[in-house]
């Protein structure tokens, strides 16, 4: 059993996508971390926003996804299942690591003022 805390998922006020600015449906809450440049671990919380259309093919995120209606929710009889497929895509975005070639590859141009 992990002592770290279990993720927590929000579904009301939930900012929007910070990929695409859509609205978001879903939004996790889960600890992280990481070493700096020293080493030395890092640690905090990451946050994830479920979007509708940049998640859409994610293999974890689809079936959560086809459970929300029209407006953004889950109807009463499927919160069983949405727990479970909530706690599946949780899962799934939390073993998701930063690229990080990519990361200084952007840090750079940041610092050239050319982002």
């Amino acid at each position: 059993m992990s002592n770290e805390p279990a993720p927590v998922v929000q579904l009301d006020a939930v900012p929007p996508c910070r990929r695409c600015e859509r609205p978001g449906l879903m939004l996790a809450r889960f600890p992280n971390s990481w070493k700096n440049q020293r080493g030395e671990d890092v640690t905090g919380v990451r946050e994830v926003t479920l979007c509708s259309f940049c998640d859409a093919a994610a293999p974890a995120a689809a079936p959560l996804l086809a459970l929300f209606d029209g407006n953004g929710e889950v109807a009463e009889r499927d919160l069983t299942r949405f727990a479970e497929l909530a706690a599946d895509w949780t899962a799934e975005v939390a073993r998701r690591k930063v690229n990080e070639e990519d990361l200084a590859a952007e840090e750079e141009l940041f610092r050239r003022g050319e982002l």
